[in-house]
């Protein structure tokens, strides 16, 4: 009985454990595991706007910050870049990391749904020497010139970055260091 009971638990915990993963919630919750942890408005192609972005999230994985513009044809008709984004991570008023984002790399588009998705930079939350609060300041260094037509429809993005078909997250070359 007592080895009965031994095998019940340890199926029981190596439940919890597989549930809790990337790969499971990636791969069976897909709607909720990659339900935007911050989507707004944000004008890209003025110098000096800023936004601040209270990361709240759920899954210990890397995130992806992108713009997204409704079109799917906007790599197709015109040259992209440059654009710029500096970043602050701030935790308890303490500097934890700040530095310039990647330009825009019409490689890394990505299409969901009649949207444009262009990533700009990665990264791990929880991040590290974190508080209570944790909080993403942008600002615009250089001008996203190309996606002027879309002024007033782009939005910032935040996602987890995993792909539970290769296992792990992608587009390491857009990861910041910590």
């Amino acid at each position: 009985m007592k080895t009965l009971l031994i095998i019940f638990l340890c199926i029981v915990l190596g439940g919890i454990y597989v549930y809790n993963t990337n790969w499971f919630q990636s791969s069976f919750l897909y709607e909720r595991y990659y339900r935007p942890i911050y989507e707004a408005p944000f004008d890209v192609t003025k110098k000096g706007e800023t936004v601040s972005i209270p990361l709240k999230f759920t899954y210990r994985t890397r995130y992806d910050l992108a713009l997204t513009v409704p079109d799917k044809n906007v790599f197709h008709d015109r040259l992209v870049g440059p654009g710029l984004l500096a970043y602050r991570f701030l935790s308890d008023g303490r500097l934890l990391g700040d530095g310039v984002s990647f330009p825009p790399d019409k490689r890394q588009l990505g299409l969901r749904r009649g949207t444009s998705l262009i990533p700009v930079m990665l990264f791990d939350l929880p991040f590290s020497g974190e508080g209570s609060d944790l909080v993403l300041e942008l600002e615009v260094v250089e001008p996203f010139k190309f996606l002027e037509p879309y002024a007033g429809n782009i939005k910032c993005r935040i996602t987890p970055d995993y792909d539970s078909k290769v296992g792990r997250c992608l587009g390491e070359d857009l990861r910041i260091r910590q």
